[in-house]
């Protein structure tokens, strides 16, 4: 997987002219899924981020659907990607977990379930996973397509 996923990015590293150094590295999640992260450094890489990061979820995008074309069904199924420049995917997901924290509190305080603003499936699997290990906070996503987001409530 480590060979392929070289490869792949150091074609689209080509592809893309990019000027800077590529971190990959694999690793092991629950369930047997393997987290394929490709980590971007250099100067001026601001393009391959995008507005709030838009050309950097499409840059992962691409990388997923290169990679799972080189693979079985069953290893298909078994891996993902993730990709980060200049910690920017990093500094937003800390951002991310910084305000579940907060909203979990507001919820303890309140008494009552908090509504966090709509979000992307990847920010919405932040929040529960930095709340999951509170057993007395729930989470629970609502909502569809755009509007689907997060409630925090306390657990009685």
């Amino acid at each position: 997987m480590l060979k392929l996923a070289k490869e792949e990015v150091k074609n689209l590293k080509e592809l893309l002219n990019v000027e800077g150094d590529v971190e990959i590295e694999i690793e092991e999640g629950d369930e047997g899924i393997q987290y394929v992260k490709v980590a971007f450094e250099g100067e001026d890489l601001g393009y391959m981020i995008g507005n709030r990061g838009r050309h950097l979820d499409s840059l992962q995008f691409m990388l997923q659907i290169l990679l799972g074309r080189k693979m079985s069904d069953e290893e298909r199924e078994t891996f993902r990607v993730f990709v980060d420049v200049g910690g920017y995917r990093k500094e937003k997901d800390d951002k991310i977990a910084k305000m579940a924290l907060e909203k979990a509190d507001d919820a303890r305080i309140l008494g009552a379930p908090v509504e966090l603003p709509p979000m992307k499936p990847s920010d919405r699997r932040i929040v529960h996973l930095t709340l999951i290990k509170f057993k007395d906070i729930s989470t629970e996503s609502e909502g569809e397509g755009m509007d689907r987001h997060i409630v925090i409530k306390p657990v009685k």
